[in-house]
């Protein structure tokens, strides 16, 4: 069932810190609430950097959240060699990915390699950074949401057809959806490739359902860690006694399939 879902490209780490040293530091860039360390060479009005501007603001606005000032530093490698030997000398033992979030008390950062997706990588990683940046906690599969949810430019309420498709498929072998058992994943190793598309459907779902799904959503996710004990699954199901049954549902009339 797994087998049909595409790879993630990125996750999101959270690391005691280290001393950068080989860190790319040739070029840097900042702009407001990003600053950019790079060894390829990029002017401050690169569209690569005012699209990340323009998703922060995204992001508040989409989640009704305040910024605050804290800013998201991004360390572009030129190679993959630099790239993967920072990260085995900094993060031993990290399976290889194009780019990682790394979130500590005092740093939010970013650490990825130029390649043909980086346009993709660094708008889901820098999502992590903004989050973090913003709330003092984010649940791990509402982390992944989110960052699933604005990893491509498109306009508000467009699914990613992408992940229907392979959802839809999945369906067709009996999967449906148990937000219980993703808010019960606690560390990156633990999810799945299917996790992070099923992570994307629920914040999709519950951002452009109806305003009470959305209420639910952005009320918990404001909420620090403390008054998150009664979990959202929990939530939901006051205003929608069977929302996996509900979700199940809109997956497939998106794609034009009859469910029962």
């Amino acid at each position: 069932m797994l087998a049909v879902l595409l790879c993630c490209g990125c996750t999101f780490n959270t690391f005691r810190a280290n001393n950068d040293d080989d860190v790319p530091n040739r070029y840097k860039i900042e702009e407001e609430h990003v600053v950019l360390h790079s060894d390829v060479k990029l002017d401050a009005d690169d569209p690569m950097i005012q699209e990340l501007l323009e998703l922060r603001k995204q992001i508040g606005q989409t989640l009704d959240l305040e910024l605050g000032d804290k800013q998201v530093e991004v360390y572009l490698f030129k190679d993959e060699p630099s790239y993967h030997k920072f990260l085995a000398q900094k993060y031993p033992g990290l399976p290889p990915r194009r780019a990682y979030f790394v979130g500590t008390s005092s740093k939010l950062a970013v650490y990825t390699v130029w390649s043909d997706r980086i346009r993709e990588d660094l708008r889901h990683e820098f999502t992590h950074g903004v989050l973090h940046g913003a709330l003092s906690y984010v649940p791990l599969w509402l982390d992944e949401g989110f960052a699933e949810y604005f990893e491509q430019p498109r306009a508000a309420g467009t699914p990613r057809e992408d992940y229907l498709t392979d959802l839809v498929r999945l369906q067709q072998n009996g999967w449906t959806p148990n937000l219980q058992r993703l808010e019960y994943l606690e560390g990156v190793s633990e999810m799945q490739r299917l996790d992070y598309a099923e992570s994307w459907a629920w914040v999709h779902w519950m951002l452009h359902h109806t305003p009470q799904t959305r209420s639910i959503l952005l009320e918990y996710t404001h909420q620090p860690r403390r008054a998150q004990s009664v979990p959202l699954h929990q939530r939901l199901r006051q205003f929608d006694p069977q929302p996996e049954r509900s979700l199940n549902a809109w997956i497939a009339s998106s794609k034009g399939v009859a469910t029962p």
